[in-house]
């Protein structure tokens, strides 16, 4: 057991889709591109629309939401149910099916980083209390690929799938600490043009962390994304792909000082960082 220290707890590894991930926003050019297929768009928009912790919509409100006539949704959700992505209670309103769960098993399994990292994920978890979380960037926001907690951490549990801003917390920062200089001015840019309300925090928070990132090995959020939240992460490396992925722990603002969150759990954090590349360069 890798001992990060402090005493050990229960731990749960989660292992289930939690949040609904944020699409990217449709380019320009898309009405213009004779490969893009609108209807299959419109079908997955659908899927898209439910958020964590909502189990049921209706075709009205599913409209709303993706800004579809009710008679294109009504269409759409029949065909999904049809093929198992939705399923339909008693009272006529939709729920994601299984079959959406089975479609991403495929995607899970090949992340093999997620069962290297996991014993080490697990033993940071128990020293700081908190959730740990393989991220990798999505669009705007981030995605959790792997998730181990504590049972009796805080009231808010992410989980595999689970989405956030990259500007907010300190995952984000420790995956933008990642991007190449040509990547990162990408990232400012599209942040003014699709959430203007982010650039801001973009150029006095998240890039200022982002530069310290790559200077001592790790990020902070002290509760920028909740309050009752303190955020510490380190970047892992990219893959053949390109892909990046960073580690991180959201940890009960109780448990740590900031001061102690930059002098203990940041140090730490960045052990756990290389604990995991060594057994990933060793598979």
């Amino acid at each position: 057991m890798t001992n990060f220290g402090g005493r050990t707890k229960n731990i749960v590894v989660s292992s289930i889709i939690a949040s609904r991930p944020q699409p990217e926003a449709h380019g320009p050019d898309r009405a213009f591109d004779p490969n893009f297929a609108t209807t299959l768009a419109h079908g997955l928009e659908v899927l898209a629309a439910f958020h964590a912790g909502e189990e049921q919509l209706s075709n009205a409100e599913i409209a709303v939401r993706v800004g579809l006539s009710r008679p294109t949704v009504t269409r759409l959700t029949h065909t999904l149910r049809e093929l198992g992505y939705l399923r339909r209670s008693a009272k006529g309103k939709f729920g994601l099916g299984l079959r959406v769960l089975a479609t991403a098993y495929p995607l899970l399994a090949s992340l093999h980083i997620r069962r290297l990292a996991r014993p080490y994920m697990r033993d940071y978890a128990a020293y700081a209390g908190g959730t740990v979380s393989l991220a990798m960037p999505f669009g705007l926001d981030y995605i959790y690929i792997e998730t181990v907690r504590m049972t009796d951490s805080i009231a808010h549990l992410p989980d595999i799938g689970f989405t956030a801003p990259l500007s907010q917390a300190a995952a984000g920062r420790a995956l933008l600490s990642l991007y190449t200089d040509d990547e990162l001015t990408a990232y400012v840019a599209r942040t003014k043009r699709e959430r203007p309300h982010e650039s801001e925090g973009v150029e006095t928070r998240t890039l200022p962390e982002v530069e310290s990132c790559r200077a001592r090995g790790f990020a902070m959020s002290i509760g920028e994304w909740r309050p009752e939240i303190f955020g510490v992460a380190a970047p892992l490396f990219r893959t053949p792909n390109g892909e990046c992925v960073a580690v991180n722990c959201g940890i009960p603002a109780f448990r740590f000082s900031p001061e102690q969150i930059e002098s203990e759990c940041g140090p730490r954090m960045l052990g756990l960082a290389n604990a995991i590349r060594a057994a990933a360069q060793l598979s």
